[in-house]
């Protein structure tokens, strides 16, 4: 005979299974798929997707897919988890959050074996899942403001430069659950690393290259990343650790003050590494001689050839450009680089707003001109320069 529950019975037993799920040392598990929409961008690690994760109830949201490329190369493989263990432990609002690492198993026909015995080889293809940033890089915001003559407002500048530091400083003084220093560098600062999205919030990515400074690698590729966004010391197979990473930014600082990449010139000829070690050793100072003097020596010094003379930290940074606007009583938020952003990719462009009178005392934002005439180093087109990668050059 069927046993019979009352209907408080029953309620009181589903809250005691639920409870019973809730206990430490449950292992709960939930189903998610993902739907590819299309392709995103390829970079010299990996492969990005726009995605829909699917969950319970249909419910929805966009993610982001990255893939290793050639995942069946081990260092490849071994440096692309490396990013992803390194981006889940993360947690800064300035850093692109990693959700999780999913796999899938590809099976494949065994040529070798022969058709008639139907063998089949697995292989296990990784991805791994991330916040969608709906927005621009740096250099799509660059190329923009160089289709309209201008450059990006300094004050907007340091404050993008302000957090991209902050988010840089988290990652170089991460410890690890033992609580070791783990010396971190990202090693890939680069303006398609650099993320803003439609609120204005700024995100540092990518880190497929990033490296415990402080511990021995085998994997071959210690000086790797971007040749044109490198430190001298990625170029000479010196030192590396969080100073590199400041190098970097003052690029992006000149790339963004200058609307010129420092050492675009030099990238696309014969023997690219000497002709930018020259670059290196010269003082930018004076292609930023209409930039005003206090964040003129910002970007100089952390384009010091010895890492020595460069700010030490990119907390050091971040302070300093914080007292640059307590001192010039400039009031920068997300808020108004929001509205310029949403302006500078509209038809007409005309930078109103009053979120800009905390800034300027008018609802007017001007932006400087960019003038062709400045010197030798102005691109040579308004095309975006290619990604190289300092292993992919051969002198």
């Amino acid at each position: 005979m069927a046993t019979t529950f009352t209907s408080q019975e029953i309620r009181q037993r589903i809250a005691e299974t639920e409870r019973a799920l809730r206990e430490p040392g449950s292992v709960l598990f939930s189903q998610s798929r993902y739907e590819i929409t299309r392709m995103l961008g390829e970079g010299g690690m990996g492969i990005t997707y726009l995605a829909d994760e699917l969950c319970v109830n249909n419910l929805r949201r966009p993610v982001v897919l990255k893939f290793v490329k050639d995942s069946l190369d081990p260092h490849r493989l071994t440096r692309f988890l490396n990013e992803v263990q390194l981006s889940i432990i993360f947690n800064h609002p300035n850093l692109v959050p990693v959700f999780r690492l999913e796999s899938e198993v590809v099976r494949v026909e065994d040529e070798r074996r022969g058709k008639r015995s139907g063998a089949r080889q697995g292989h296990t293809v990784y991805y791994a899942v991330m916040q969608y940033i709906d927005g621009w890089n740096l250099r799509q915001i660059v190329n923009r403001l160089r289709s309209l003559e201008i450059v990006l407002n300094h004050d907007l500048t340091m404050f993008i430069i302000g957090r991209v530091a902050r988010g840089l400083h988290y990652v170089h003084e991460y410890r690890d659950a033992n609580g070791e220093h783990m010396a971190l560098a990202h090693r890939d600062v680069s303006p398609e690393n650099i993320l803003i999205d439609h609120f204005g919030r700024i995100k540092v990515s990518d880190f497929g290259i990033a490296l415990a400074t402080n511990r021995p690698t085998s994997d071959g590729f210690h000086q790797a990343g971007n040749l044109l966004y490198c430190a001298p010391e990625q170029l000479t197979n010196g030192t590396l650790d969080r100073r590199c990473d400041i190098y970097n930014i003052g690029l992006l600082m000149y790339l963004l003050f200058t609307d010129t990449d420092r050492f675009g010139i030099e990238a696309r000829a014969d023997s690219p590494r000497e002709r930018i070690r020259k670059v290196m050793a010269k003082s930018p100072a004076k292609d930023l001689q209409h930039v005003e003097p206090p964040l003129a020596r910002m970007c100089c010094t952390c384009l010091e050839e010895d890492p020595d003379n460069r700010y030490q930290s990119c907390e050091d940074l971040a302070n300093d450009i914080d007292i640059y606007f307590k001192e010039t009583q400039k009031f920068v938020t997300n808020e108004q680089l929001e509205e310029v952003l949403a302006d500078l990719f509209s038809p007409r462009p005309r930078f109103v707003s009053r979120r800009f009178v905390a800034l300027t005392g008018s609802d007017k934002l001007e932006q400087p001109d960019f003038d062709p005439s400045l010197g030798a180093r102005t691109p040579e087109s308004a095309a975006p320069l290619s990604t190289i990668r300092l292993n992919d050059v051969v002198d």
